[in-house]
């Protein structure tokens, strides 16, 4: 089974894509771009939005809140170096970087604080929403 063909059925089931990429996955994959209206990227992180649980139903909830669904979402968890590599796989409206370590230099992309560390200090609210505000600006 090619590595493409068994993305595919595993992305159909739901199962997490940092859970079976591999490292030279990108180069096969980056030939067809993915279209969505937000791509969200963290990287490898102990509270990952990318597995279902309290972080992850948190991050629905602030992306929710400027109007986006779940199916106009894609959440991947990357290394720093795969940063520009992965962004070129993608053709996306938005991009959401939310790790300390994942600096870009293009402006169409937002940096905003990872949820887990909203949940552990409520006073990031504040500028979480401001910079979700310019997101929201942006899909209009």
């Amino acid at each position: 089974m090619k590595q493409l063909e068994r993305a595919k059925y595993l992305e159909a089931f739901g199962v997490p894509e940092f859970l079976y990429s591999e490292p030279n996955y990108a180069i096969e994959v980056s030939k067809q771009k993915t279209c969505i209206q937000c791509l969200v990227i963290e990287t490898q992180n102990a509270h990952s939005f990318c597995q279902t649980g309290k972080t992850q139903d948190f991050l629905f909830k602030m992306l929710g809140a400027i109007g986006l669904e779940r199916s106009n979402v894609k959440c991947i968890v990357i290394d720093v170096v795969d940063l520009e590599c992965t962004l070129e796989q993608y053709d996306a409206k938005t991009v959401l970087l939310m790790s300390k370590n994942l600096l870009s230099n293009a402006q169409e992309y937002f940096y905003t604080h990872h949820p887990s560390e909203i949940l552990n200090n409520e006073t990031l609210k504040r500028e979480v929403w401001e910079v979700l505000k310019q997101l929201q600006q942006c899909l209009k």
